[in-house]
């Protein structure tokens, strides 16, 4: 009896379902249409694309979301297996491993509409207040122009269009599709203006600690898969 009590035990561990690797992966808590919460659920195209390439590395992802400096903090102190999504700058791919870029968006300025703002280069700024997320890059450029006005913002980007829109500043600037989506969230698409000329192409990465390089390489593997599989390109089509 003994010896078929533990044949049977074994019989069931075997047919017990195996548990996936679960990854913890931080993310902006309201970053639309890339990132937001619906349903409890996070959801949008960066949401969906990282899930992907969690998956196709043989894990399931669990998608937290936060606001961005939390994000940083849990990844600097590796609370977390991934983060996304950051715009790629030297001290970053110093620290972290930068896997990517998954998606390439688009950075403008936005005035209020019937305000006359001939930019064609930074300098033509000058002099202009410009609302900024607190803790977000744009690029060296912007980052390191001593002579721009930047007025922090510590919210999101709801925040930099409501003071676009009460003139507490001259010009925002931040992702256009997440800029739109605000200004038509709160109403104020009529009163905001793109400026036709965008300021940069700004390709998207997911970081990884640096104290978890296995992850990282399984991350990059898997990107590569979902390039050659059509998968990346479906979901990308999805979000069009």
């Amino acid at each position: 009896m003994h010896l078929v009590g533990i044949l049977v035990a074994m019989v069931m561990w075997a047919a017990a379902p195996v548990r996936a690797e679960v990854w913890l992966i931080a993310c902006d808590e309201n970053f639309p249409p890339y990132n937001y919460a619906e349903n409890g659920r996070v959801i949008g195209l960066d949401a969906e694309i990282v899930a992907a390439i969690v998956r196709q590395a043989g894990a399931e992802p669990r998608i937290e979301p936060h606001p961005w400096n939390r994000v940083q903090q849990m990844l600097e102190r590796g609370e977390v297996d991934a983060a996304f999504q950051f715009v790629g700058r030297a001290d970053r791919f110093d620290r972290y491993f930068m896997i990517g870029p998954h998606r390439t968006g688009s950075t403008v300025f936005a005035a209020r509409r019937g305000q006359t703002v001939a930019y064609r280069e930074l300098e033509d700024l000058h002099g202009l207040r410009i609302g900024v997320i607190q803790g977000y890059t744009y690029g060296a450029a912007f980052d390191e122009s001593a002579f721009l006005i930047k007025d922090a913002a510590a919210g999101n980007y709801r925040q930099l269009v409501r003071m676009l829109a009460a003139g507490r500043v001259d010009l925002v600037i931040g992702d256009r599709e997440t800029l739109t989506y605000f200004a038509r969230l709160e109403n104020l698409r009529e009163q905001i203006t793109v400026l036709p000329k965008p300021f940069a192409k700004v390709p998207r990465y997911i970081a990884v600690p640096r104290s978890k390089p296995a992850i990282a390489d399984r991350m990059e593997k898997a990107l590569a898969a979902l390039r050659r599989n059509g998968g990346l390109a479906a979901i990308l089509a999805r979000w069009e």
